[in-house]
């Protein structure tokens, strides 16, 4: 009986020593790299590209595009990933700042921005914005009044 006194220990150690081992390589194995991660980064890619587009065609107003033609765009992202977005904007409103001789104040842009990736399939992500533009002397300035991103669940 004494021959086998502090066995116990010696085998308690030796499995907590396994065991965080085995732990440890749990927590190094990288995961995401099958195919859930792909999704996410091409939906991360679609979002961008319609936020993209909604701001590339508010820093080209008071430009619109004729007979609601889309502006459109593709930019390679990585190796394997190519971004596309399709802007359509058009003049929905003229202002009038009230005042003596009510002059023109500002004009209201519908804006409509559609992101995508090319090999994803129906996962498009739009962007409706509503611009609110104002032509001064000199300076002009684009105000958002209404901004919303709907994407596919």
């Amino acid at each position: 009986m004494n021959r086998c006194r502090g066995s116990a220990i010696v085998l308690s150690m030796l499995l907590l020593i396994i065991l965080s081992a085995l732990g440890m390589y749990v927590v190094s194995v990288p995961r995401g790299t099958g195919e859930g991660s792909g999704g996410h980064l091409r939906a991360a890619v679609a979002r961008n590209m319609a936020r993209a587009g909604a701001n590339a065609a508010i820093a080209r107003f008071p430009m619109v595009n004729p007979g609601d033609s889309p502006y459109v765009r593709r930019i390679s992202v990585g190796p394997n990933v190519t971004g596309r977005y399709s802007v359509t904007s058009r003049k929905s409103d003229m202002g009038v700042v009230p005042g003596p001789g009510a002059v023109p104040g500002f004009e209201e842009y519908d804006l409509i921005s559609v992101g995508s990736v090319t090999d994803l399939p129906v996962r498009d992500v739009r962007v409706v914005a509503k611009v609110r533009f104002s032509p001064e002397p000199g300076v002009s300035k684009a105000r958002i009044v209404l901004w919303e991103e709907t994407e596919p669940r």
